[in-house]
């Protein structure tokens, strides 16, 4: 029976409070949460934007959905608990509703939703899988916010098509709106600032950066950009020379797949 969990995320801010439920109201926290992965999307992504790879991992037994973790417009974070096994990973879905906002407001959300990870459900240690500008607002995360007195620790982070020297220009810009898109320009003062904060990288965080040659909003160079962000002993890149898939078919592959399933050692 799927449970529902109500928390206030004031304003986007890190600072916790509960609404509502008592702490009887959570699944009971602790070691059930077996290696748990995060998923986290990107620019105007959606519930959709993951659902079809967390899928797919479930039919390979690398894992079960546990949370679907909605961070709304109003800053308030609804938790779906769903039954699953506690013998496979832990996958867990973020989405934020204000799907176009800043670096700053959604890397500031992903820690609460973080904190709440590790103060209410027990976890100490995650995965990330960040599509697009979730894998640079992970990376942001991982800068400027991270605590280990709040957070758990992120062993690995697959980043897949991330821009991190910014998105193709021409008709993008003009299609889509928002502060994020302002972000996602290069040479934007907040790519930038995640350029520069290159010695602030945590030490345990081991790097899988995806690429792909069929991508027509990261152009390649931008995506292995990262590469001067994250130490090189802890960065591997791996590039997908398939024209024929594009930017939102990146997650939405097998190889990708094969290529996250790897790097985390999923039997």
């Amino acid at each position: 029976m799927r449970k529902y969990v109500l928390l206030i995320v004031a304003a986007f801010c890190v600072y916790i409070s509960f609404l509502t439920l008592e702490k009887s109201d959570y699944v009971e926290s602790g070691n059930q949460y077996k290696d748990p992965v995060l998923f986290v999307h990107g620019f105007k992504g959606t519930a959709r934007s993951f659902s079809t790879m967390i899928a797919r991992f479930e039919e390979r037994g690398w894992g079960e959905r546990a949370l679907t973790m909605n961070v709304t417009r109003t800053g308030k974070l609804l938790v779906r608990e769903e039954p699953f096994s506690s013998e496979r990973p832990a996958l867990i879905q973020v989405i934020f509703e204000n799907n176009r906002s800043s670096f700053d407001a959604t890397s500031t959300a992903l820690a609460a939703v973080m904190q709440v990870l590790k103060n209410d459900y027990g976890m100490e240690r995650v995965k990330i899988v960040g599509h697009s500008m979730g894998g640079i607002v992970s990376v942001k995360f991982l800068q400027e916010l991270y605590d280990p007195a709040l957070h758990p620790v992120t062993s690995q982070l697959v980043t897949i098509g991330s821009p991190f020297n910014g998105v193709s220009g021409g008709r993008w810009f003009t299609q889509n709106h928002g502060p994020a898109v302002y972000d996602l320009m290069p040479g934007s003062p907040a790519l930038a600032k995640i350029a520069a904060n290159h010695n602030r990288f945590p030490s345990q965080t081991d790097v899988l950066n995806i690429a792909g040659t069929g991508d027509q909003v990261t152009p390649l160079q931008s995506a292995l950009s990262l590469k001067g962000i994250v130490p090189e002993d802890q960065y591997r890149a791996d590039v997908l020379y398939d024209k024929t898939i594009d930017h939102s078919g990146l997650h939405e592959t097998a190889a990708v797949d094969e290529k996250i399933g790897a790097f985390f050692d999923f039997k």
